[in-house]
């Protein structure tokens, strides 16, 4: 349990710029989504429209943290706490006072780590992980269970990894003869990430062949998720479950991928987005979303 007071308080220490209308001294014990909500709890709307849909007296809501330009919509809730982005400020509230997560051991049991290996201080390795090769580990980087690193691969620093990601392998590349006898490439090159960087599980990150393949820093990739060779993805990146980048591919900045297939040797734009289910066979200029099969712009 604690107090809204605590909460403000919090919000301050971290240097939130926001408003606040209610009691203070009011408890909470814990938290709720808008659409299951739970008396005495906190929970978060981006609008007010969202709360006729939730079916709940607006004053049984003990705490809602809610947009600032919305606060007619709220004026009959007990605690409203008026924020420019609710849902970020929300999940940092959850992570300050309410987080229960289970925490991981500093090295699992049945993890194998080869001597060449680098770990950074505050690094937590879960169970039944491999890590075989040149490889070094930022301060404070979290990786889950049955991950797989092999060769060289580089991880900055706050970066978290989920279970059964492979990095580091060959990717699929090969020469053949007149007869079509494909014969595999060996790679030669690494696999770079960045800083404040997320991995889904179950995604693979292959290296290069020659030159590394590379994951700018904030970039955060969904679950199942294929990065082949070469492949250059821009900071603060977002690719959606099911992405998959094939060999030489190059994103700008912020560039947002919605489970899509992305031809070898494209290159995306900063601040591109690419639609659901789409194919991009050809680049794409900065600030243009484009959707379909083949992918096409939509608009700028």
């Amino acid at each position: 349990m604690v107090t809204v007071n605590k909460i403000l308080s919090y919000l301050k220490k971290n240097g939130e710029e926001f408003a606040f209308s209610g009691d203070e001294r009011s408890s909470i014990e814990g938290f709720s989504s808008l659409m299951n909500y739970r008396k005495n709890t906190i929970t978060w709307c981006k609008a007010a429209s969202k709360m006729e849909e939730a079916n709940v007296p607006y004053t049984d809501f003990s705490l809602i943290v809610t947009c600032k330009s919305d606060i007619d919509g709220y004026k009959n809730c007990r605690n409203i706490i008026m924020v420019q982005d609710p849902k970020r400020v929300f999940f940092s509230i959850i992570e300050e006072f309410f987080d229960n997560s289970s925490t991981l051991p500093d090295i699992g049991n049945n993890t194998y780590i080869s001597d060449d290996v680098i770990i950074g201080k505050n690094v937590k390795i879960g169970y039944n992980c491999v890590l075989d090769g040149r490889i070094e580990i930022g301060d404070n980087t979290v990786i889950y269970n049955n991950v797989n690193m092999i060769n060289k691969v580089r991880i900055g620093h706050d970066c978290i990894i989920h279970s059964g990601v492979n990095i580091g392998h060959d990717d699929f590349s090969y020469t053949e003869d007149e007869n079509h006898n494909k014969k595999m490439i060996k790679h030669y090159g690494g696999v770079e990430i960045g800083d404040d960087v997320f991995i889904g599980a179950g995604s693979a990150v292959n290296r290069g062949t020659i030159d590394d393949t590379r994951i700018c820093s904030g970039c955060k990739i969904d679950a199942f998720c294929h990065i082949s060779h070469n492949v250059m993805l821009g900071e603060k990146s977002a690719l959606i479950s099911g992405t998959r980048l094939y060999g030489s591919v190059k994103t700008g900045t912020n560039t947002y991928i919605a489970s899509a297939i992305i031809k070898n040797q494209i290159s995306l734009g900063d601040n591109t987005v690419v639609g659901m289910g789409s194919v991009v066979l050809n680049n794409v200029d900065d600030d243009t979303t484009v959707v379909g099969i083949p992918a096409k712009p939509l608009r700028k």
